[in-house]
């Protein structure tokens, strides 16, 4: 297969990850047990394919920063998806390393104001606003639909690659 074609795909995934992120809300009034339960766990899949294409996509211009922050967002969300290992705060710590990550992996990316930079600076608004979430927390939700729009823009990104 083609680098192409599976950065294509990826770009798929990370707009569904994205899509399926902001919805998320939905889910939770919608669906119960392993519904629920399934949609976080194929949410996650597509969050992290969609983090393979972008790092796959971008990784010779990232370097070392790359590298430690893709590293650091795949471990965050494998801890998402395990957060009962990491009771109580398994969740708030996987998620503060998925938007770390993502941050330090698109670092040099924003110091250079590299295109396409729509989805490191909303991923870099996630975490702030997610920072800001421990003092008051409602822009959790807001930190949430941003960190999924930055998903949908870089899926696109792929999908134009």
């Amino acid at each position: 297969m083609q680098t192409q074609t599976l950065l294509r795909l990826g770009g798929v995934a990370a707009i569904a990850g994205g899509a399926m992120r902001l919805g998320e809300p939905l889910l939770k009034r919608t669906l119960t047990g392993n519904a629920l339960q399934l949609s976080y766990f194929a949410i996650d899949v597509f969050l992290l394919l969609g983090l393979i294409a972008w790092y796959a996509w971008r990784a010779e211009k990232l370097g070392i920063a790359g590298l430690i922050g893709f590293i650091s967002g795949t471990v965050g969300i494998m801890i998402i998806r395990s957060a009962a290992l990491f009771a109580p705060q398994g969740y708030v710590l996987g998620a503060t390393l998925l938007l770390l990550g993502l941050v330090v992996m698109n670092l040099p990316a924003l110091i250079r104001w590299e295109r396409p930079i729509c989805p490191p600076l909303l991923w870099l608004a996630a975490f702030v606003l997610g920072l800001g979430s421990l003092a008051y927390y409602p822009l959790a939700l807001v930190a949430g639909v941003v960190f999924g729009i930055g998903y949908i823009f870089a899926g696109v990104s792929l999908l134009r690659a």
